[in-house]
Order: C-alpha cells, then structure tokens, then sequence
C-alpha cells in the first residue's frame, strides 16, 4: 500500500457510501407547499366569494368571485392528486432504501 499520509484516514476506514441521515430533497419539500396552497385555498375562495356574491353591489357582469367559484373544485381535486402522488414517491424511496438495508444479524 504506501506510507500514510498525517490527516486521511485508511481506505477501508472512510465511510463514502453513507448519506446523512437527514437528507431533504429541496423539490419535493417545495411541492409538498405546492400541494398544502392547493388543498387549502379552495375553501379560502368559497369563504370570500360567497361574501361577495351575497353582497349584491355589484354590476351586472360576471364577477370574479364567480370564476373562482368555478375553479376551485378543480384547484381541490389538483392538490388531492398531488398529495396521492408525493405519498406513493415517499412509499417508493422508503421501500428502495429498506431493500439497500443489510438483514439484521
């Protein structure tokens, strides 16, 4: 092998293959907020649309109130497939990191 160099540990004792335990893909944490402002804002838009529908000092045109009225079903079920979807990537990473795993001894 060679002379040991003062500072760098042996090649068999140096751990490269290990990852911090902690790890945080910075993706998925920005579309699990993605997901929480889908799933949320749907019953904010029915909370304040319904207040300005019932208020009748409006013109006669289509407020936006009506609009969002109209997308918010849509905006709900978005999120719900979402989440479903960030939960079945967590189950695929927690099952591919439990087959790396060594049997227990």
């Amino acid at each position: 092998m060679g002379p040991e160099q003062p500072g760098f540990a042996p090649y068999e004792a140096a751990d490269f293959g290990q990852r911090r335990r902690l790890s945080v893909n910075p993706f998925i944490v920005a579309l699990w907020a993605l997901v929480a402002v889908l799933l949320a804002s749907p019953f904010g838009v029915f909370t304040l649309a319904q207040e300005s529908l019932n208020s009748g000092t409006e013109p006669q045109v289509m407020p936006v109130s009506y609009m969002w009225i109209t997308f918010a079903p849509q905006i709900l079920f978005a999120g719900l497939v979402g989440a479903l979807g960030l939960l079945f990537w967590h189950a695929a990473q927690w099952q591919r990191n439990r087959a790396k795993q060594p049997p227990p001894s």
